[in-house]
């Protein structure tokens, strides 16, 4: 009986649930507390919203006035080009790689050839590869 066990273990039973049926009262009251609770959130990020955006305006004052107190004239704000090349600055490693030609624009022309000259294309393309 012990090695029948070990071959065929058998199943956890699952405990059986009391069924409540939920009265309309109380569903009405479910609908309210998640009301309530929806309302709340809600003013709490408002309240958030308010608290940054005075501490941001308070932050502006301050800059406003360290420039006026030492004379210094207001900063522009940062256009889109110089956004985005402070992005591929902080790669930093190594030199940057210039694009020469639109990858789509090589293969095409590689597609090209091959279909004029198969031979020439394949022998162009073994010249590209590194071999370690």
């Amino acid at each position: 009986m012990m090695m029948l066990k070990m071959f065929m273990p058998s199943m956890p039973k699952m405990p059986e649930s009391e069924k409540k049926e939920e009265s309309a009262e109380s569903r009405e009251e479910a609908k309210e507390q998640e009301r309530l609770k929806a309302n709340e959130a809600k003013r709490i990020e408002k309240e958030r919203t308010e608290k940054y955006a005075k501490l941001k305006d308070g932050a502006k004052d301050e800059r406003a006035k360290m420039r006026e107190k030492y004379k210094l004239a207001d900063s522009p704000p940062p256009s889109d080009v110089e956004e985005e090349s402070s992005d591929e600055d902080e790669d930093g490693f190594g030199p940057k790689k210039t694009v020469e030609e639109d990858p789509v624009a090589q293969a095409k022309a590689l597609a090209e050839k091959a279909m004029s000259d198969p031979l020439g294309a394949a022998t162009q393309s073994m010249d590209k590869l590194k071999f370690w």
